[in-house]
């Protein structure tokens, strides 16, 4: 389990605005002495996690957000629906990886936590598809 798959999973269990469940978690694992304070500070798996959330793709999360979905969010949206495509890409993440990159129009080449976000939403069946009625 990723830094980023723990940090997802323990949001899970709070039931606080996604921005908050995510600084719980950061505070929790902290205080275990998991990871980095800049690991645990990382942007980007932090946005998707938040992003999917505010917009109804979280079990246990109401969508409570006008504002677009951000980048790393809709980064994890179109991983999704790689991986349903062929989900043996969730265990082969530097592929699925790749296949996001290209499909979005991404250069760079870490997916900083976007995956592992997706990954354990996937892993604890807390990804809601339907959710998404609008564009992102």
């Amino acid at each position: 389990m990723t830094l980023y798959s723990h940090l997802t999973e323990l949001a899970l269990t709070h039931a606080v605005p996604p921005a908050q469940a995510w600084e719980n978690s950061v505070q929790i694992l902290g205080a275990q002495g998991i990871g980095t304070a800049s690991s645990r500070g990382k942007g980007c798996p932090k946005a998707a996690f938040v992003g999917l959330a505010e917009h109804g793709y979280v079990r246990g999360f109401t969508a409570s957000s006008d504002r677009p979905m951000r980048e790393n969010a809709r980064h994890a949206l179109c991983a999704y629906r790689l991986y349903v495509a062929d989900p043996s890409l969730l265990d082969r993440k530097a592929l699925w990886w790749q296949a996001v990159a290209a499909e979005r129009g991404i250069s760079r080449k870490s997916q900083n936590g976007v995956l592992d976000v997706m990954t354990a939403l996937i892993q604890q069946d807390a990804f809601l598809p339907a959710a998404g009625t609008a564009s992102h």
